[in-house]
């Protein structure tokens, strides 16, 4: 994990049936967020196979710009640690889809 990691916290208002991620230090500190849709590349890059995900800014008190690279990176770091902890807890549901076409 990187040294400069993100803080969060996982949040959820009483009127939805989801959670949102807080992230609580660094840059980004009090912008809260979900994710969409999460997904692996079809191609290896450099030997790695990239995440792909979307996501919704669902508050940004402090207005900074999460439309970043930067950004994308540190929520991304963020999703990669949730993943890997839902794993060892055997909590990670992977769904595979058979494609029939060339949409995404």
């Amino acid at each position: 994990m990187a040294q400069n990691k993100t803080e969060y916290a996982f949040v959820q208002r009483e009127v939805d049936d989801f959670s949102c991620i807080k992230i609580t230090k660094g840059p980004y500190e009090g912008v809260i967020y979900t994710y969409g849709q999460v997904k692996f590349a079809e191609n290896e890059v450099a030997g790695r196979l990239p995440l792909k995900f979307t996501y919704n800014v669902q508050r940004n008190i402090n207005d900074v710009d999460t439309e970043s690279e930067e950004f994308r990176q540190a929520i991304g770091d963020i999703l990669i640690e949730v993943m890997e902890k839902q794993l060892e807890e055997g909590k990670l549901n992977i769904n595979e889809q058979t494609r029939n076409n060339n949409t995404n």
